[in-house]
């Protein structure tokens, strides 16, 4: 939910799903163990107490009358049914609700992270446009919002069974792959970590033209495991969310 100064780019709730939560706790109370990648070795927290910043999305300048906190507020509308979906993703009992959330918290995260300014401004500077700064950064990571709710072609939902590692969680909630098939012609396809035993990965082109699952090969977690923690150019903290042992 929207917090004020205290804005994730990361749902904790979401966080939480790597960790270990008690009954009566929510997610975004679980312990999690996570590492930058300059640490040596993971540390544990509360899922709350990551994938933040004071006031990231707050408006320096809003129009008279406007919440100044109104685009952290737009999160929301996938905030609160992270545990749900989730959950039926992993049970294996998601409806076309559930696939519509998904959809739409793909497009946000894709928009959330502390990087999209230096994102969107190399893209502006590729086309010779002049950048964006200020309020103007989060206007344009609005506009980059409405025209990513499309639906890609393809989903699969990932299933790391219980022989396997579980899956882990970068501080960008989202990886690409590069898809291998001679058909796709290098297209990537998005990847994204959901809980510590159910991920998602999207892709357009060929495939199923719709939702399925899959349950994965250790070898596959692994890889995956691997994508997610790879350093990515200009990357914000460099921060891995980790499962606790």
């Amino acid at each position: 939910m929207s917090s004020g100064a205290k804005q994730h780019y990361v749902p904790a709730a979401l966080i939480g799903g790597f960790g270990e939560a008690a009954d009566h706790k929510r997610l975004r109370e679980a312990v999690v163990c996570w590492r930058r990648r300059g640490w040596g070795v993971a540390r544990e927290t509360k899922a709350e107490a990551i994938g933040w910043r004071w006031g990231m999305y707050r408006l320096e300048k809003p129009a008279h009358g406007l919440d100044p906190d109104v685009v952290d507020s737009v999160w929301d509308v996938i905030e609160p049914g992270i545990s749900g979906a989730v959950g039926r993703f992993e049970d294996g009992t998601d409806t076309a609700g559930e696939r519509e959330w998904l959809v739409v918290y793909a497009s946000m995260a894709g928009v959330r992270h502390p990087d999209f300014k230096w994102a969107i401004n190399r893209w502006l500077a590729e086309w010779g446009k002049p950048g964006v700064r200020g309020d103007d950064v989060h206007r344009v990571r609005l506009e980059a919002l409405e025209n990513g709710l499309v639906p890609v072609s393809n989903w699969r939902i990932l299933h790391s069974p219980p022989e396997a590692p579980r899956f882990t969680l970068n501080d960008r909630a989202w990886s690409y792959l590069l898809q291998l098939r001679r058909q796709a012609r290098a297209r990537r396809a998005l990847y994204l970590p959901l809980n510590s035993r159910v991920a998602a990965v999207a892709w357009l082109g060929e495939g199923t033209g719709g939702f399925d699952h899959q349950v994965l090969r250790p070898n596959w977690v692994r890889w995956l495991n691997t994508v997610t923690w790879t350093p990515r150019r200009h990357s914000s903290s460099g921060t891995g969310t980790k499962p606790r042992p």
